[in-house]
């Protein structure tokens, strides 16, 4: 006579995962944020300048590509760009002809454009959302290793579309485009409109944002999900910041408010601030037709 096994006792997977997370919640480990925390957020990643300004942008061969081998494929590569307009939450870009990611966007009806930001990888970094509370330099004690590098932090990706600036007949746009970029990037003075340096053409694109993807970071503790355009335009023109409107760093760089205090906006914001005032200072020494005013 055969023997009966005994029926397994093991839970069910999705009530140990549900256990899972309840431990990581009475432990500490878990933070559910908010759509509009991570909205915050997001807006504050286009503005860290651990970042650089440096975006990764996606363009599409069109299907009737002359080389086969490209048709239809998609291109990608590093780009600057600068948070230039808050109130709409678009990104300036300069493109230039002989680019084959920016040919795409010239050479197609739709010109659009998929944009990734992600926040600086290096686990030396700290994610301000996971700082000392003693001293902002550094990672929380209970912070494990695992928790410090890329998949831990935030990124963004924008879908959306460029509008191409006619500086022709848009003079006075195209200058505040340029004094606003070369704020950001005073290297690319040297191919911007204008240059004399460059033999390339040069001209000015705006990333409007249809639609965004945030992960914020590992989905135990950050808002994993989809913002909206008006979402992100109305995040974008609740948490900008613009440099100008808030009193300069002192000249030695020293802050005047309690780094330990400072929330992941105003630690940003100061190092922001600290950033554009060396960026100042080297470019009113080094050219000072391009100074921004």
């Amino acid at each position: 006579m055969a023997s009966v096994r005994p029926k397994s006792r093991q839970l069910p997977r999705s009530l140990l995962a549900t256990a899972a997370l309840l431990i990581l919640r009475i432990t500490g480990g878990a933070a559910w944020e908010t759509k509009a925390e991570a909205l915050k957020q997001a807006v504050e990643l286009v503005h860290d300048p651990n970042v650089y300004g440096v975006s990764i942008l996606s363009t599409q061969y069109p299907s009737d590509h002359p080389v086969t081998d490209l048709a239809g494929h998609v291109i990608t590569g590093p780009e600057y760009f600068a948070p230039c307009d808050g109130e709409a939450g678009s990104l300036l870009y300069l493109g230039l002809t002989v680019s084959q990611t920016w040919r795409n966007v010239l050479n197609s009806n739709s010109k659009n454009g998929t944009v990734s930001i992600a926040s600086n990888a290096n686990p030396a970094v700290v994610d301000l959302r996971h700082r000392s509370h003693k001293d902002s330099r550094h990672w929380k004690d209970s912070r494990p290793p695992w928790r410090r590098g890329m998949p831990s932090k935030s990124r963004i990706t924008l879908f959306g579309h460029f509008d191409i600036l006619n500086v022709t007949q848009h003079p006075e746009q195209a200058e505040k485009a340029s004094r606003c970029y070369l704020h950001h990037h005073l290297d690319a003075s040297h191919w911007a409109p204008n240059s004399t340096e460059s033999p390339h053409i040069p001209f000015w694109a705006t990333l409007n944002v249809d639609k965004v993807y945030w992960v914020g970071g590992f989905g135990d503790e950050h808002y994993i999900g989809w913002f909206s355009s008006d979402e992100w335009k109305n995040a974008s023109r609740e948490h900008h910041f613009l440099p100008a409107t808030v009193p300069k760093v002192q000249p030695d760089g020293a802050s005047l408010l309690n780094v330990a205090s400072m929330s992941h906006r105003e630690l940003a914001l100061q190092r922001s601030l600290e950033l554009h005032q060396v960026m100042q200072d080297e470019r009113d020494s080094a050219n000072p037709i391009l100074a921004f005013q």
